[in-house]
């Protein structure tokens, strides 16, 4: 029978499990059982066994019956804090004013932001990468083994069973050959053996926890890699672009400047200017051409850093893709993939990362603490075994039977093993920190990300004006000079400022298209809102309290 007070006790274990009330549930166990104890010495020095020894069979049930019993009681029950979801500061809306004028959608999938860039080239690339990129493919592994480790540890609240044999030789002892028995004797034995550790404080459940856990943070992970390697990707490609344009700019101003030099030396030949202005075309020709190669050796960097992103060798995309590069660039997204600020808690995959990660760390406190008390398994083992008598090994005379339970309870290292609680608990805080601090930096990313993107659309507008000046301003200045109005100075300065703002033009124009792009990475990738979405943790209480172990 079992005591009335015994469920109300096991419930209230997290609460209240020390080693005197154990103690004392165990007790009042045993005594309705009427068990008699025979403690024994044992070898580890850090550990009490307690062997049972039975006058009468039918006792063993009754043993097996109160701790299968006293089991069920606790099945429910697991030391150590239940997850929590922690609280984090999280803004209402984002802050550019400048939202108002752009097209903005919470709803916006990857193909659908992708597309709006008008380049099938990039489409193409980055179907490639995702199908190719050794990067992915490595987190992708990391996924499968953390899948496995579930399917491992999630071994550990079933039973144990082995199969055993062995055959013997024992040669005659002295009384034997004194009688002439100077053979020796074969013993065969087959055993199948049974073991189970009962979960009695949830150190396993709480270890099955956790590596749900760590298997639902390697996920995302891996989606996090995602949608990294497509930013980069793209990072890469617009960059290549850039160079390309920026390359084609200094060339076009080069042809201007070959002519502004060629009609400077014919006035020269002619006397109706100095050898100075020749000169000076000279030297603003050569300033531009040195600028070439430089934009060449960054244009054939970011080829081949696209190339082995892409999992292809670095000429990978010189020979495929090189054509590419004298196309109009790409255009704008029409709308950016940005929800409201709290979305990010579901949709960035580094945040649900981390999130994750604390809710492992939570179970693994429950672990720790469960090494506080005692461990209980059942044993037991059928097979033959066949005598010296002669006794045949598949006879029922040969059987051997054994079932018990048997426990053990660490005395000696309790200190340590409470410090080992504290490792735990101080590390899950740590997590907890680090998950606070990954959803105000997702914040900050987008706010970046944003203020890029409309302060270079706004840098955009300012230099597409510039260069109309510029341009205007430098065909003004050739011309008088060629009337003799001027001297050539005026016509350096005004091509020099047509190929900075040119310049300019091109990079601002890859500030924008880069700016879209890190938004896309700030928001977790493009996303729909759906079942799937909702926060994945069936595995944990997301109450709102505090945690302590």
């Amino acid at each position: 029978m079992i005591p009335e007070n015994l469920s109300e006790k096991c419930l209230n274990v997290e609460d209240s499990a020390t080693d005197s009330n154990f103690l004392n549930i165990l007790s009042a166990i045993l005594r309705r059982s009427k068990f008699a104890f025979q403690q024994r010495s044992s070898s580890h020095p850090v550990s009490l066994q307690r062997r049972l020894y039975l006058p009468k069979s039918h006792r063993v049930w009754k043993i097996l019956l109160a701790i299968l019993c006293f089991s069920a009681l606790t099945a429910c029950t697991a030391l150590g804090p239940n997850y929590q979801q922690p609280v984090t500061s999280v803004q209402s809306e984002w802050t550019m004013p400048e939202l108002d004028t752009h097209a903005v959608g919470g709803n916006v999938t990857d193909d659908e932001f992708w597309a709006s860039f008008s380049d099938p080239t990039l489409l193409d690339l980055l179907r490639h990468a995702e199908k190719n990129s050794l990067t992915l493919q490595s987190t992708a592994l990391q996924v499968d083994a953390a899948s496995e480790t579930v399917s491992i540890n999630a071994a550990s609240l079933l039973p144990t069973v082995s199969a055993t044999g062995s055959k013997n030789y024992s040669q005659p002892d002295a009384a034997s050959k004194q009688k002439n028995q100077n053979k020796g004797s074969f013993t065969d034995q087959v055993l199948g053996q049974v073991s189970w550790e009962l979960d009695f404080w949830g150190k396993y459940r709480r270890g099955e926890e956790a590596d749900k856990a760590s298997l639902e943070s390697s996920k995302a992970a891996l989606a996090s890699s995602l949608v990294s390697l497509k930013a980069s990707v793209a990072n890469a490609y617009i960059n290549a672009r850039i160079y390309a344009n920026r390359i084609g700019v200094a060339e076009a101003n080069l042809r201007e400047q070959a002519e502004s030099m060629r009609i400077a030396e014919a006035r020269y030949r002619l006397g109706a200017s100095s050898e100075m202005d020749w000169r000076q075309a000279q030297t603003q020709f050569t300033q531009t051409q040195s600028q070439i190669p430089v934009l060449r050796i960054s244009l054939e960097q970011n080829q081949n850093a696209l190339s082995v992103l892409l999992g292809e060798t670095p000429d990978y995309f010189a020979k495929h893709y090189s054509a590419s590069l004298a196309a109009d660039l790409p255009t704008l997204p029409t709308v950016l993939p940005l929800g409201v600020p709290a979305d990010l808690l579901r949709r960035r995959p580094d945040v649900r990362q981390a999130e994750f990660l604390a809710i492992s760390q939570s179970a693994r406190i429950g672990q720790a603490q469960a090494a506080l008390y005692p461990s209980f398994s059942l044993n037991g083992s059928i097979g033959v075994q066949t005598m010296p008598d002669g006794r045949d090994l598949f006879s029922w005379d040969s059987r051997i039977i054994n079932y018990g339970v048997s426990f053990s309870f660490p005395l000696f290292d309790r200190g340590a093993l409470l410090r080992k609680v504290k490792v735990q608990d101080i590390t899950f805080q740590q997590a907890v920190l680090t998950y606070q601090n990954q959803v105000l930096t997702a914040q900050q990313n987008v706010e970046d990300a944003l203020s890029s993107f409309f302060q270079g659309k706004a840098q955009l507008d300012a230099l597409r004006h510039a260069y109309t000046a510029a341009k205007r301003s430098t065909d003004l200045s050739l011309r008088r000079y060629m009337g003799g109005l001027t001297d050539f100075t005026t016509v350096t300065n005004a091509q020099q400022s047509q190929l900075q703002t040119s310049d300019s033009l091109v990079q601002a124009q890859s500030g924008v298209l880069l700016a879209a792009i890190s938004a896309y990475r700030s928001v977790g990738g493009g996303w729909t809102p759906s079942a799937a979405d909702a926060p994945s943790t069936p595995i944990v209480d997301v109450s709102l309290k505090g945690v302590t172990p």
